[in-house]
C-alpha cells in the first residue's frame, strides 16, 4: 500500500519532488511559482523601488498526488465491466442524453468509493494542516490532472474547484473535484482536442484503406478507437492542489501575451473586486488593461461592469455575493497604476522562467500583498517560425499568408513535400526552369516559405504601395482582407521596411524573372477568347482532351525507378502545360476583368440593378467542378435512403468496406447499378479530395469514406439535384442578358456601341467564365497520379523500417525520396522527425491568420459603427435570405447535416458537395471571385463573407442570413448538442 508521504506532498518545499506525473499540471506549476518567488528584483528596477514589496507570495499549498487517487481510478476501471450502467462505451455514445446520464452515474460512484487506510491517513493529516496552518482554517481545493494546464491542453474551467473548504468538509470537496473528471464537458474537450491533435495521423492512416478493411469487417472500429481514447484519459493520473484560501480584495487573470491577437509584447490583465471567481464565472464584466511591455505603458483600458463582488465568509467558508451600490466604485479602476505595474513586472519574470507565454491567476490581499495563485501556458496563441520573429522593441515585419484567400485556398499547413512540390509545379506550369528556387526560407525576401506556410513580406512592398491601395485592390477578391488593410492595426508607418533590398532581389533579377514567365503567350490566349469566345472555347476543349489523354497514358506507363520521382513529376506536369496556358490566359485577361466589372456594378447599383448583376455572376455551363457534383448527386441517389440511414458520419468506413466486398463478389447486398457507377466515378474523379493542391491530402481513390461523406450529404428527399439548380441559374442569367441587350438596343441611337459590348460580354459569360475552376482541377489530377506512386514507395520504405509510420514520406521532398531509393543507408527519419514536429504544431493552431506581424500580432478589422445589438455586419456575396442552425467547420470532412448554415474560414472545391444541403453560407475570407461565393451563387444560396466565424459564431446558433444586405442576425445562442462539439 502506498505510504502517506507519497500521497500528500508539500508544494512549498524545494526539497520535495513535485513533477507533473506525480502531482499533475496545476500543482507542479504552483511548486515552480514558489521557487521563482524567491527571486530578488534588481536594484535598478524602478517599479519595485516605488512599491513597498520586493516579491510576490504563493499561498501555502499541498498536493494529493496521483498515488492518492489511483485506488479510486482502479475501482472505476473495474466497474466498467459490471452491470451498473457505468460503461465507457456509453460515455462515447453520440446521444447527448445517454452520455450525460452515464457521466452522472460515474460522478455518483465517485462519491461512494471507499477510502483505504493510507488515503484516510493522508486526509487526516491534511485536515490538521488546514486547521492549524492555513489562514482562517480555510482552503481552496482545485483539480490538478496530469493533462491539465499543459502546453497542448489546458482544461481551463473544466474541472471542479471548491472554495472555503474547512477541515470538516475536506473529504466531500476532494470527492467532488475528483468526480468532475467525469463531467461531460471534460470528456468532450478531451475528445475534441485529441481529434485535432491526431487529425493528420488519422488522415495518413486512412490512405491505405484496403489495409484497414481486409477480410474481417471490424464493425466496432470507430467505437473501440474512441473508447480507447476515453479509457486512456480515465486511467490517466489525477491529483488535487489544496491551497490556503486567499481572502482577496482584488483579483483576476493576467496574460503575458495578448490572447485576443497573440501579440507577444502586450500583457493583458482582467481585474475586479473580491475573489477571482467573479472574473472567471462571468458574474461581472472585469476591468481590462492592455499593457505594452516594451514601452511600459497602458495602450488600452476598459472599465467593466462591476455591480457585485464575491467575498469569503471567514466563518463557515461560504462565498457570498455582495452588491456594489456605490456607482463611483462601480466605475472606478479596480487596480491602481502601481499595482498594475508591479503585477506586469512579475508576470514577465514568471514568463521568462517558464520560457513561454503564460496566464496567471493573481490576487491582492487586504494588506496589499500580491499573491500568485496559478500559472499555466496560453494554449491558444498563434506561433510563427523562429526566424520570422523579431525581438521585443525591434521594428516589426508584416506578413501576408496569400494561400488562404487565393492560390491553394486552404488553412491547412503544408507538409515538406506539399511545399516543395507546390513550388516545383508552379515553376513548370509557368514555364520557368523547375530547379530555379523562387520561394526560399528567408523572411526578408518579398515572398518566402516558412516551415508550413507561404508568406509575402508586406513590409517590403509597403516601400512602394500604400495600405489604401491594397484595400482597394483586395475588395473584389476578399472584402475581409480589404478591411484588414483599412484597419488601424495596419499602420504603414509602423510596418514599412527601412532595410535595403535583400541580396539578389533587384530590378534586374525581377526583369529576368518576368521574361521567363510566358505572359505574352497568356495574353495571346486571352485575346483569342475575347475575339471569338465560342471558337476559342472549342479549341481549348480539344487541347484539354489531348492533355488528359497524355496524362492517362503516363499514368498507365507508371513511374520509372531509374529516372526518379523528380523526373516523373516533370513529365506529369508537362502534360498539362498547354491547357494550363490557355486557362491562365482566359482567367488573367478575360475572367478577372469581367468579374471585377460585374461586381463593381453589383455592389454600387440600386437594389434592382444589384439583383441583375447577381444573376450575371453565376449559372455557367461547362464548369468541371459542377459536373463532378452532378455526378456525385446521381451516384448518391442510386443507393437507397435506408442504406444511408444505417451509417453515421463516423461509421462510413464500414460502408466503404461493404462496397468493396460487393465489388469483389464476396457480398451481393448493394444495387449493381450503384456499384458500376461507383467504379466509374472513382475512375473519373478519384483524384479529388480535401486539399487538392496537397499531395499529402487523402483522395477518394485511396480513402473512399471521404467520398461517402460527400455522397451522404447529397442523399435524401430534401436535397435538390444540382443539375436542376444549374439549369435554373443559367436561365436566370440568360434572361437578364437578353433584357440588358434589348434595353441597350432600344437606346442604340444615344449609345451606339453599347449593344455590341453587351453581346461580346454575353458571349464571354456563355463560353469563357466556366473555365475559372479548371486549372486547379487539372493540377489536382496530376497530383493524384503522383500520390499513387508516392504511397507505393512509402509502403516499401515502411516494410524495410526506413520510415516509421504512414504519412512520414510527406515530410520529405522529391529529391530526398529519389536519393533514398538509390542509397539504402540514407537516414530518412532524421529528416522526418523535426519536420513532423513543426507540422503537428501548426495543425494545433486555432486559426490561420491572413495578416500577422513578427511579434505574432494577428491583425483584426476595426469594429463596425452603429450596428444593432445581435447583428453581425459582413459583405454580401450571394443574394437571398435563410434562417438555420450554424455549423462552424474547419474541414469539409467534418459532420454536416442538411439544412444547416455552413460557416468556414474559406472554402475550396473540396467543400462544394456541402453546398447541396446547406441553407446558407457564411465565410470569413472570400469576395465575389472566391470559391465560396461562386458556389453559393451557382446553388442559389444566400452568402455573407467578411465574418470572423470562429470568434463570433458557435455551432448550434440559430441565425438569419441576409445575402442581400450582408448581415447576420443572431436569433438564439444555444449550442446544438454535445455531439457537435466533437
Amino acid at each position: 500500500m502506498t505510504s502517506v508521504a507519497n500521497m500528500l506532498i508539500s508544494l512549498n518545499d524545494a526539497s520535495t519532488t513535485a513533477s507533473t506525473s506525480i502531482v499533475g499540471g496545476k500543482a507542479a506549476s504552483l511548486a515552480k511559482l514558489f521557487t521563482i518567488h524567491t527571486i530578488t528584483p534588481p536594484d535598478d528596477n524602478i517599479i519595485m523601488q516605488q512599491h513597498h514589496s520586493n516579491h510576490y507570495y504563493v499561498p501555502k499549498s499541498y498536493a494529493l498526488s496521483t498515488s492518492f487517487f489511483q485506488p479510486w481510478i482502479d475501482a472505476i476501471l473495474s466497474s466498467n465491466s459490471s452491470n451498473n450502467g457505468c460503461t465507457f462505451e456509453s460515455l462515447d455514445n453520440n446521444n447527448k442524453l445517454m452520455m450525460e446520464e452515464t457521466c452522472q452515474k460515474f460522478k455518483t460512484l465517485c462519491m461512494t468509493i471507499p477510502l483505504n487506510t493510507s488515503q484516510q491517513m493522508a486526509l487526516h493529516e491534511l485536515s490538521n494542516i488546514i486547521s492549524t496552518q492555513f489562514n482562517h482554517g480555510l482552503a481552496a481545493v482545485r483539480s490538478s490532472a496530469i493533462e491539465e494546464d499543459g502546453i497542448d491542453m489546458s482544461y481551463a474551467g473544466m474541472f471542479e474547484t471548491e472554495l472555503g473548504v474547512s477541515a470538516n468538509n475536506l473529504e466531500r470537496a476532494v470527492r467532488r473535484c475528483f468526480a468532475s473528471k467525469f463531467d461531460s464537458r471534460v470528456l468532450l474537450y478531451m475528445r475534441s482536442r485529441c481529434y485535432n491533435n491526431n487529425r493528420s495521423k488519422r488522415d495518413d492512416d486512412d490512405h491505405n484503406n484496403e489495409q484497414k478493411t481486409k477480410e474481417n469487417d471490424n464493425t466496432a472500429t470507430t467505437t473501440s478507437t474512441t473508447t480507447t481514447t476515453t479509457t486512456t484519459f480515465i486511467s490517466g493520473g489525477f491529483s488535487l492542489a489544496v491551497m490556503e484560501m486567499v481572502n482577496s480584495k482584488i483579483a483576476g487573470v493576467a496574460f503575458s501575451a495578448n490572447p485576443s491577437n497573440s501579440d507577444r509584447d502586450e500583457c493583458v490583465v482582467d481585474s475586479s473586486y473580491g475573489l477571482g471567481i467573479s472574473v472567471v464565472d462571468g458574474s461581472v464584466t472585469a476591468d481590462r488593461y492592455v499593457y505594452d511591455k516594451v514601452q511600459k505603458k497602458i495602450v488600452q483600458q476598459v472599465i467593466g461592469s462591476k455591480h457585485v463582488e464575491k467575498r469569503l465568509k471567514l466563518v463557515g467558508g461560504d462565498v457570498e455575493t455582495i452588491p456594489i451600490n456605490d456607482v463611483e466604485r462601480q466605475n472606478a479602476n479596480s487596480l491602481s497604476q502601481e499595482q498594475l505595474k508591479e503585477l506586469v513586472y512579475w508576470v514577465e519574470v514568471v514568463e521568462q522562467a517558464y520560457g513561454f507565454p503564460i496566464d496567471i491567476e493573481w490576487a491582492y490581499t487586504e494588506s496589499n500583498q500580491l499573491m500568485l495563485l496559478q500559472a499555466r501556458p496560453i494554449t491558444t496563441l498563434f506561433c510563427l517560425d523562429e526566424n520570422m520573429m523579431t525581438g521585443p522593441g525591434e521594428r516589426r515585419i508584416l506578413y501576408y499568408d496569400f494561400n488562404i484567400a487565393s492560390e491553394a485556398t486552404t488553412t491547412t499547413p503544408f507538409t515538406h513535400m506539399d511545399m516543395s512540390l507546390y513550388c516545383r509545379m508552379s515553376n513548370i506550369m509557368m514555364g520557368i526552369n523547375e530547379d530555379i528556387t523562387i520561394f526560399k526560407n528567408d523572411p526578408n525576401l518579398p515572398m518566402f516559405n516558412s516551415e508550413t506556410r507561404q508568406y509575402m513580406n508586406l513590409s517590403f512592398f509597403f516601400k512602394f504601395i500604400s495600405t489604401e491601395y491594397c484595400a482597394r485592390e483586395a475588395m473584389v477578391m476578399d472584402p475581409y482582407l480589404s478591411s484588414l488593410f483599412s484597419s488601424k492595426d495596419c499602420d504603414r508607418k509602423r510596418y514599412r521596411s527601412k532595410k535595403r533590398w535583400p541580396k539578389g532581389c533587384n530590378a534586374r533579377n525581377l526583369l529576368w524573372l518576368m521574361r521567363k514567365i510566358p505572359i505574352k503567350r497568356w495574353y495571346k490566349s486571352g485575346r483569342r477568347f475575347k475575339k471569338d469566345p465560342e471558337k476559342a472555347k472549342n479549341e481549348y476543349i480539344k487541347v484539354v482532351e489531348n492533355d488528359m489523354a497524355k496524362l492517362k497514358a503516363l499514368r498507365q506507363r507508371g513511374f520509372k525507378r531509374e529516372e526518379g520521382l523528380k523526373q516523373f513529376t516533370s513529365e506529369l506536369c508537362s502534360c498539362c502545360v498547354p491547357s494550363f496556358s490557355e486557362e491562365l490566359g482566359a482567367i488573367y485577361f478575360i475572367i478577372l476583368g469581367t468579374f471585377s466589372s460585374l461586381d463593381k456594378k453589383r455592389r454600387n447599383g440600386k437594389s434592382e440593378l444589384c439583383a441583375e448583376y447577381d444573376a450575371l455572376c453565376g449559372g455557367y455551363e461547362g464548369d468541371e467542378l459542377m459536373k463532378i457534383n452532378i455526378d456525385m448527386y446521381r451516384l448518391a441517389n442510386k443507393l437507397d435512403a435506408s442504406i444511408w440511414e444505417q451509417y453515421d458520419h463516423d461509421e462510413l468506413h464500414h460502408l466503404a468496406h461493404r462496397i468493396q466486398q460487393n465489388i469483389n463478389g464476396k457480398l451481393s447486398d448493394l444495387p449493381s447499378e450503384f456499384l458500376t457507377e461507383w467504379s466509374s466515378f472513382l475512375d473519373r474523379h478519384g483524384y479529388d479530395g480535401e486539399d487538392q493542391m496537397f499531395i499529402s491530402s487523402p483522395r477518394y481513390q485511396d480513402t473512399p469514406e471521404l467520398l461517402l461523406a460527400r455522397l451522404r450529404q447529397n442523399s435524401g428527399t430534401g436535397i435538390k439535384d444540382p443539375a436542376d439548380i444549374q439549369r435554373e441559374q443559367v436561365l436566370k442569367r440568360r434572361r437578364v442578358m437578353n433584357q440588358q441587350l434589348e434595353s441597350a438596343s432600344a437606346r442604340r441611337f444615344t449609345r451606339p456601341f453599347r449593344p455590341s459590348r453587351i453581346r461580346q460580354r454575353n458571349a464571354v459569360l456563355d463560353h469563357v467564365m466556366w473555365i475559372r475552376n479548371a486549372p486547379k482541377l487539372h493540377i489536382a489530377q496530376v497530383i493524384g497520379v503522383l500520390r499513387e506512386t508516392v504511397l507505393q514507395i512509402e509502403k516499401e520504405l515502411i516494410e524495410v523500417n526506413r520510415l516509421a509510420n504512414k504519412g512520414d514520406i510527406f515530410h520529405l521532398d522529391l529529391e530526398e525520396v529519389d536519393k533514398a531509393l538509390l542509397d539504402e543507408t540514407f537516414d530518412l527519419m532524421q529528416l522526418v522527425r523535426p519536420r513532423l514536429v513543426a507540422h503537428e504544431r501548426a495543425l494545433k493552431a486555432t486559426e490561420c491568420p491572413l495578416l500577422i506581424d513578427s511579434r505574432c500580432r494577428i491583425l483584426r478589422p476595426d469594429p463596425p459603427n452603429d450596428v444593432e445589438l445581435g447583428t453581425i455586419l459582413g459583405t454580401a456575396v450571394s443574394p437571398g435570405t435563410a434562417t438555420g442552425r450554424v455549423r462552424v467547420m474547419k474541414s469539409p470532412n467534418e459532420r454536416f447535416e442538411s439544412g444547416e448554415i455552413l460557416a468556414a474560414t474559406v472554402t475550396s472545391p473540396a467543400w462544394t458537395p456541402l453546398f447541396c444541403g446547406a441553407s446558407a453560407v457564411i465565410l470569413q475570407i472570400g469576395g465575389v471571385l472566391q470559391h465560396g461565393a461562386l458556389c453559393a451563387r451557382e446553388y442559389g444560396l444566400p452568402a455573407v463573407s467578411n465574418i470572423d466565424v470562429h470568434n463570433v459564431l458557435k455551432t448550434g446558433m440559430l441565425v438569419a442570413v441576409d445575402g442581400n444586405t450582408g448581415t447576420i442576425k443572431i436569433i438564439e445562442r444555444e449550442d446544438y448538442d454535445i455531439v457537435t462539439l466533437v
